[in-house]
């Protein structure tokens, strides 16, 4: 049985209904497995002509006729004949290249194997040609091109400590909180005040070096930052900005000082939100704004919303879907039975409930029985995402890092959606 997938995708075009279903064909290829060493992984560079490509694949085709195992020969030389075929169709690869994925899977036992095929243009220029022949895809490079670009890199300092942290898509990381060692206010007055100012001076400027050392060291070595944003409560944000303490490469990429009313870890989230308008192309911050809105719309008018997967569909159907958001990893599975006492064919839906758990619930929607005989089940996931997409709704992705998307999962089948009208 052949099954063929195609998926065509580009950075530039590359919506959040798209970007859904790219990520959970990966996650699926790599589920894969073959009897052996006989999945084939190829990523063809971007423009390379597809006749050279032709030749490796002939010249790998002559090469599989060693391969001791009967089977294994068999499969892998149909994997490259099947590979030839589809290539035949292509002059050079696209401006972004071709990754394509073949073989045969192994099934429940030996003989049961399904061979399939995905041909996909990925969301970046390949720069680099790859040939494996393994037990599993090696998908490790498509999945790398899915990392948001956008990384920012986020600071929250006050007189007494700061903390430094990463933003990328909807990751959030907190890499380090330092304390400054500056002793509070001193009461006493004269000679002592003005000796116990300079200390104070000292120790300011020490502290602001040691701010300026962390930020070289995370957001211009470790890492490579779009933007930085910094923020914190008084006016130690501004002297440290305004003083000498960080080379100009890495204060050009200061976007943004922010007034806050905390510092440390806690300041880092305050930023995060009261910093979104300078910080507008991460996801995460978008998922928040929208997981925001979602309550709201809950709490005041819930009639504007669908909740659940059989409401979704059925404001699909009705044409009367604005946005859908959907958790990361959901799935969404149509069941379909028939009754063996009055032969009615069935069919259900469901959500992230575990399929066993669903089989030992089904019944006949006529007579109740529950003699029933599963005819198939299939992921529709997809198909409700295109759909929306087709209607023209704004197709939100909830990553599992935004703490309301767990709700949303296991209240609501991981998918909502808001209407137009």
């Amino acid at each position: 049985m052949h099954e063929i997938i195609l998926v065509f995708t580009l950075m530039s075009e590359l919506n959040s209904g798209e970007l859904i279903k790219l990520k959970r064909l990966i996650k699926e290829l790599k589920s894969k497995e073959g009897r052996g060493t006989e999945l084939i992984s190829l990523y063809i560079p971007a423009g390379r002509q597809i006749a050279d490509i032709m030749d490796v694949l002939k010249s790998e085709y002559s090469q599989a006729g060693n391969i001791k195992d009967r089977t294994t020969r068999h499969h892998v030389q149909e994997s490259l004949v099947s590979i030839m075929q589809r290539l035949k169709f292509f002059n050079k690869a696209s401006e972004n290249g071709l990754v394509v994925f073949a073989g045969y899977i192994a099934g429940n036992a030996p003989g049961n194997e399904k061979f399939e095929i995905y041909l996909i243009e990925p969301p970046k220029p390949i720069s680099i040609y790859l040939y494996r022949c393994d037990s599993h895809f090696h998908t490790d490079i498509l999945e790398e091109m899915l990392k948001v670009g956008n990384k920012y890199g986020l600071v929250a300092i006050d007189r007494e400590e700061a903390s430094f942290a990463i933003l990328e898509g909807s990751n959030l990381e907190i890499l380090e909180t330092i304390t400054s060692g500056i002793p509070g206010k001193h009461r006493a007055g004269g000679q002592s005040a003005r000796r116990f100012e300079r200390v104070i001076e000292i120790l300011a400027h020490e502290f602001y070096k040691r701010i300026g050392e962390r930020m070289v060291k995370y957001y211009l070595q470790d890492n490579k930052v779009d933007g930085i944003v910094l923020g914190g409560p008084g006016p130690t944000k501004n002297d440290f900005v305004d003083g000498d303490y960080i080379p100009a490469d890495l204060k050009k990429l200061i976007i943004g000082v922010i007034d806050l009313g905390y510092s440390g870890e806690e300041g880092i989230y305050e930023l995060l939100q009261r910093g979104k308008e300078l910080l507008q192309k991460v996801e995460l911050v978008k998922q928040k704004e929208e997981m925001d809105n979602f309550l709201k719309l809950l709490n005041d008018d819930p009639k504007k919303l669908a909740i659940g997967i059989k409401e979704v569909i059925n404001v699909l159907n009705q044409k009367n879907i604005s946005k859908l958001l959907i958790v990361e990893d959901s799935i969404i599975k149509k069941v379909e039975y028939i009754c063996q006492n009055c032969n009615t064919l069935n069919e259900e839906i469901f959500g992230n409930d575990p399929l066993l758990k669903v089989k030992q619930n089904l019944k006949c929607k006529i007579c109740g029985s529950e003699n029933i005989k599963i005819t198939s089940e299939r992921d529709i996931t997809d198909e409700i995402v295109d759909k929306a997409i087709e209607l023209g709704a704004e197709v939100i992705y909830l990553s599992k890092n935004i703490s309301e998307s767990e709700s949303i999962r296991s209240n609501f089948q991981g998918i909502v959606a808001i209407l137009k009208y």
